[in-house]
């Protein structure tokens, strides 16, 4: 059965496309989290209190999960973006198990 080239890079560009939509999901909330951070932050010092500080500091610390999220999802974009060129030469069944390991390198 013949690879349909054409529609392999359709559903590249969806996923793609999906990413990106993704990604700016994801930096919007960070810079949302950011914000809150510091308006916090600034609202403890002017409050002198030390708890709403801490907990700032704590609300911060939530921004490590969205950016891993951004940078996996850009090295998720750039593996979709090369992977057909740099298959398109391979037998069909080398081609097969390069596949199932980006499909497998997608998934964790």
């Amino acid at each position: 059965m013949p690879l349909n080239i054409t529609l392999i890079n359709e559903r590249v560009d969806r996923a793609l496309s999906d990413n990106r939509r993704a990604e700016y999901i994801v930096i919007i909330m960070s810079v949302c989290i950011f914000g809150l951070g510091v308006f916090a932050l600034l609202f403890s010092y002017r409050l002198k209190n030390p708890y709403i500080a801490g907990g700032s500091t704590v609300f911060q610390g939530l921004l490590y999960w969205p950016i891993r999220e951004v940078l996996k999802l850009r090295r998720d974009n750039v593996l979709l973006q090369a992977f057909p060129a740099l298959v398109s030469s391979l037998p069909a069944a080398a081609l097969a198990n390069e596949i199932r390991k980006m499909l497998e390198y997608l998934r964790r």
